[in-house]
């Protein structure tokens, strides 16, 4: 059974969401998948899962939304939740594919069975849609090649998994870095957008807010791990118990991914080590 919203909905003018899909795990929303439409041409931010029916539904949505011909596809980042449905849109539409070279690698062997994204780009592209255009964000730290795009003339952020307002943002080890997260929410605080479009519920109708208090957050977590090694060494998992008290099981290994993660830049700043056996002590 999808949770989906089964057709775009126009959310400002030129733009239309697309949730199709089940979650990435139980209680969390569908994908969103968004319809950037100018008067010459459009761009799709993500392309949500490679399911069949899901690619279906996708596609009618698209249709019904009346646009221009979808020049470009910007794939977010590697997850199967953003970027499964690539090879299908691209065979359906026509559309070059774009990603980040931090991110090629994974999606091209895993999200396209070995074919080739068409354009990689680092952060700072523009493209004009006519009335429209899309600066491409690089905006690392949910991981290494996650990108953002830009519209300046609604002010609004695509922010993918960035920046969301139903939950926090995981940043798993070897996918991510908890300090190149920290800085894209800076970055992303400079734009100053007037709305930040997320890559699962519902928009952040007040970014500065929203913005501060996941920065205030991922401190506040990293304050917590610190504290809870005052009296010795401590193992990830009862770290994690500690400062993420008790969660339900499926969530139990996101939030040891992201111990792990915070202990990786606490290390490199030299405020933990490791002391053996798998433990972690003040540095």
């Amino acid at each position: 059974m999808h949770a989906t919203i089964s057709r775009a909905m126009e959310v400002a003018p030129g733009i239309h969401q697309i949730a199709i899909g089940r979650g990435p795990f139980p209680g969390f929303p569908a994908p969103n998948v968004f319809l950037i439409a100018g008067t010459g041409a459009s761009l799709l931010v993500d392309t949500g899962w490679g399911d069949d029916d899901d690619h279906a539904e996708r596609m009618a949505a698209i249709a019904e939304a009346g646009a221009p011909p979808i020049a470009h596809v910007l794939v977010t980042h590697r997850h199967a939740d953003h970027a499964g449905g690539a090879l299908k849109v691209r065979e359906a539409t026509g559309a070059l594919l774009l990603c980040h070279a931090g991110d090629r690698e994974v999606i091209e062997r895993e999200r396209l069975g070995g074919a080739q994204v068409d354009i990689i780009v680092e952060g700072g592209e523009r493209f004009d849609l006519g009335g429209l255009s899309i600066d491409i964000v690089h905006a690392p730290g949910h991981t290494h090649g996650c990108l953002a795009a830009y519209v300046p003339e609604r002010r609004a952020l695509f922010a993918s998994d960035t920046v969301m307002a139903v939950s926090t943002t995981i940043v798993r080890p070897g996918e991510g870095n908890v300090a190149d997260y920290e800085r894209t929410l800076g970055r992303f605080m400079e734009l100053d957008p007037e709305r930040i479009y997320t890559g699962h519920g519902p928009a952040v109708a007040d970014p500065p807010r929203r913005l501060r208090a996941i920065a205030d957050h991922r401190r506040e977590r990293e304050e917590a791990l610190i504290e809870a090694m005052r009296y010795g060494p401590r193992t990830v998992l009862s770290l994690r118990d500690e400062v993420y008290g008790p969660l339900p099981e499926h969530r139990q290994p996101l939030a040891e991914a992201q111990v792990i993660s915070m202990l990786a830049k606490l290390e490199a700043g030299g405020l933990v080590r490791p002391a053996g056996a798998g433990l972690y002590e003040r540095a």
